[in-house]
């Protein structure tokens, strides 16, 4: 009877890990590298390595820039379909008003949905 109550209490707990642990992460979730300093929606980036993770609100979507534990810059952008499946991640920059880099969309290795920056 013990190991029983044992067992269903044990699953539970697991249930409920699992679930919250689903809850917390974020729908998309990739590494990208930028090579300059950029400004992307407004947020200033310095060159390096990112996380960046979205949450798509069809076809808007809220995009975070992360630095190890650290959200760096929160911006909206908007997942775009270009018909064509990318070979690597990329960065696409424009020039910024300030003559600086700014970042237009993000591509991402394997998949043709582009995250676009106005």
């Amino acid at each position: 009877m013990k190991l029983g109550k044992f067992l269903c209490t044990t699953l539970a707990v697991m249930a409920i890990f699992v679930a919250v642990s689903a809850a917390s992460k974020p729908k998309d979730s990739r590494n990208v590298l930028l090579h300059y300093d950029a400004t992307v929606a407004g947020s200033h980036l310095a060159s390096g390595e990112y996380d960046v993770q979205w949450q798509t609100h069809s076809p808007a979507a809220t995009v975070s820039f992360s630095q190890g534990k650290k959200v760096v810059a929160t911006v909206e952008g908007k997942v775009v379909d270009r018909g064509t499946k990318y070979p690597a991640n990329q960065v696409v920059y424009g020039e910024a008003a300030n003559g600086g880099h700014d970042i237009q969309e993000i591509r991402f290795k394997g998949s043709s949905e582009v995250i676009a920056f106005e």
